[in-house]
């Protein structure tokens, strides 16, 4: 592959690189194994996201797939953390994750995250950084 195809591949959106079906995560391995390294453990990834604590291992080993509610949070989690990593080590990160925001009214943004979705805990997170 030349240079020019690799920068035109890196380019493409995320769902033209991966052969990903509908409904199913790409790269849930890659993403797993992302917020394992950040968040510390495989524990801790299921604790913010509600699960078993076996599931993290399951999905970053390939043997399961997260069902379509959990396989939402994950993504959500991985672009708020990747985000947080930017502007906070990973420990100040968790604890920004975890502890009343006043930006989303007091509300905890891993539970906004887990009830809403990520738009609004991006915007707190774009007013922290401001």
């Amino acid at each position: 592959m030349t240079t020019v195809e690799k920068i035109q591949t890196a380019k493409a959106p995320l769902a033209a690189r991966t052969k990903a079906s509908p409904g199913r995560v790409p790269q849930v391995a890659e993403r797993t194994n992302f917020l394992i390294e950040s968040l510390g453990s495989g524990a801790e990834l299921a604790r913010l996201l509600g699960v078993n604590r076996s599931q993290p291992a399951q999905w970053r080993s390939g043997k399961e797939s997260p069902g379509p509610v959990t396989a939402q949070r994950l993504v959500d989690l991985d672009y708020v953390v990747a985000k947080a990593l930017l502007i906070w080590p990973p420990k100040a990160a968790i604890d920004w994750l975890e502890g009343p925001n006043s930006f989303l009214d007091g509300a905890r943004p891993i539970d906004v995250l887990r009830l809403r979705g990520s738009a609004d805990v991006v915007r707190a997170l774009e007013a922290a950084l401001a």
